[in-house]
C-alpha cells in the first residue's frame, strides 16, 4: 500500500514538474515600432501586418525551440511618421514593456533617433526596412539591418538604367526626383556620386518633394522643364501614387524607374490602375519567385491583401530573430547580442532578395542584394537577374498615348 502511494506521489510530482516546465516558457516580447498613422502609414501598417503572420507561423509551430518552446509576443509602437514619436514608443516599450529586443521604424529619420534609445538601454535592434547608412555606420553596439543600404539602391537603379538603355541607347538624359527628408538626401548624394563616374548618360535634374504636401506638381513642372528620357523616382507608396497621378496630368511621358515603394508595389495597381505599368522598381523583394510562394499565399489568406515590400521586410525580421533567440537561448541582451554577430540564414530563411543574411561588424547584412520588378499587365515580375527573372524587360514611356 506505501509503495502504491509512494508511486502515486511521485507520478503527481512528475506531473506537476511538467506543468511547471510548461509554464516556465514566458513568452519574448519583442517591441516594434512603425508608422501605424500619419504620412507613410500605408507601409507601416502593411509591415505590420507581415509581423503578425510570421509571430503567428513562429508560435503555431512551437515558438522557440530553445527556450522551451516559449511564443513571441509582440507589442506596437505607433511612431506617426514622426522622428520624435519613434523616440518615446521606444523608450516605452523598453522601460514599460520590457521588450528583449525591439524593431522599426519605417523610414531612416525615424529610425536614427530611434537607435540612440536602443544603444542607450543596451537593447538589441533590428533595423528591418530603412536603409539608410548612417543607421548602422556610427560603431552602434545595439543594432543590426536585415535590409539594404542607400548606395545598394543606388546601384541598383542604375543597373535598371543600364537594362533600359539596352533596349535604346539613345536615352541619354536623366531625372531624379526625391523626398526631402533624411532618405532622400542621402540618395542624392549617393546618385550624384553615381553619375558622376558616368561620360555615357547626364543627370539633367534633381528635384525634391515633401511627403507632407498634397500637390508634388511644382516639383514635377521643374522635372519636366529639364526634358529627361528617363526619371528616377525615389520614395514611398504614397509618393508612387501622388506622382503617377501628377505624371499625368501635366503630360509628362518618360521611362520611369524607381525604387521598390514609389515603383514596386503591387498595390499601386489598386490606386492608379494602367499608370503603373511599364515602371520599373528597384527592390529587395519580389514575389513572383518560388521559395516566396507559401509566404505569399498565408498572406492573402490571413488578410485578403497582396504580399508587399514592406509586409515582406518586416517578415524577414522576425525570421531573423527567430534564429537570433534559437542560437541565444536566452533573452538575455549580451546572450542576444552575441547570437546576431554568429547566426547565418539561408534558402527557405530568405524570403528577401538576399543571398543569405549574416551580420558584419557593423551590423549590417553581409547577403544583401536587390532585383529589378516590371509592372506588365498590372503585376509587379522579375526582369533582373536573368536567374531570378521570370520575365522580360520592356521598354515602356508613362502612359504613353
Amino acid at each position: 500500500m506505501r509503495k502504491q502511494w509512494l508511486n502515486t506521489v511521485t507520478a503527481v510530482a512528475a506531473l506537476c514538474a511538467s506543468s511547471v516546465g510548461v509554464h516556465a516558457a514566458d513568452p519574448v516580447k519583442i517591441g516594434a515600432v512603425y508608422s501605424l498613422t500619419g504620412p507613410v502609414a500605408v507601409a507601416g501598417q502593411d509591415a505590420k501586418r507581415g509581423t503578425e503572420l510570421a509571430v503567428e507561423q513562429i508560435n503555431s509551430a512551437g515558438g522557440i525551440k530553445s527556450l522551451g518552446g516559449a511564443k513571441l509576443e509582440v507589442v506596437f509602437g505607433d511612431s506617426q511618421s514622426k522622428p520624435i514619436n519613434a523616440v518615446s514608443e521606444a523608450e516605452r516599450l523598453i522601460t514599460e514593456n520590457k521588450v528583449s529586443i525591439i524593431v522599426g521604424a519605417n523610414t531612416s529619420s525615424e529610425t536614427i533617433p530611434m537607435t540612440q534609445v536602443a544603444e542607450k538601454h543596451q537593447v538589441p535592434q533590428l533595423v528591418t526596412i530603412p536603409q539608410g547608412a548612417a543607421i548602422t555606420g556610427r560603431g552602434f553596439k545595439w543594432i543590426w539591418s536585415s535590409t539594404l543600404l542607400d548606395p545598394d539602391y543606388a546601384g541598383g537603379l542604375m543597373q535598371a538604367l543600364d537594362a533600359v538603355r539596352q533596349l535604346d541607347p539613345k536615352l541619354t538624359k536623366v531625372g531624379v526626383i526625391r523626398p526631402d527628408n533624411e532618405y532622400g538626401i542621402e540618395m542624392e548624394k549617393v546618385l550624384k556620386a553615381e553619375f558622376a563616374k558616368r561620360k555615357d548618360v547626364t543627370l539633367v535634374a534633381m528635384e525634391q518633394y515633401s511627403t507632407r504636401a498634397q500637390d508634388y506638381s511644382p516639383a514635377v513642372l521643374k522635372l519636366k522643364a529639364a526634358a529627361p528620357d528617363v526619371v528616377m523616382q525615389v520614395g514611398y507608396f504614397r509618393d508612387g501614387v501622388v506622382l503617377a497621378k501628377t505624371y499625368q496630368q501635366l503630360d509628362f511621358h518618360p521611362v520611369v524607374l524607381g525604387t521598390g515603394g514609389a515603383s514596386g508595389d503591387p498595390k499601386l495597381k489598386d490606386e492608379i490602375g494602367n499608370l503603373v505599368d511599364g515602371q520599373i522598381a528597384v527592390t529587395p523583394f519580389s514575389d513572383d519567385r518560388p521559395v516566396v510562394q507559401p509566404v505569399v499565399q498565408a498572406f492573402k489568406a490571413k488578410f485578403d491583401q497582396p504580399l508587399t515590400l514592406n509586409s515582406a521586410l518586416a517578415y524577414q525580421g522576425i525570421l531573423v530573430l527567430r534564429a537570433v533567440l534559437e542560437k541565444a537561448g536566452s533573452t538575455d541582451h549580451d546572450a542576444i547580442a552575441k547570437a546576431f554577430r554568429e547566426i547565418k540564414l539561408t534558402g527557405g530563411d530568405v524570403i528577401t532578395a538576399s543571398d543569405f543574411i549574416q551580420f558584419d561588424e557593423q551590423g549590417r547584412n553581409k547577403g544583401r542584394n536587390t532585383v529589378l520588378t516590371q509592372f506588365q499587365d498590372g503585376k509587379p515580375v522579375t526582369v533582373w537577374p536573368e536567374s531570378k527573372a521570370t520575365a522580360k524587360l520592356q521598354l515602356r514611356w508613362f502612359n504613353k498615348p
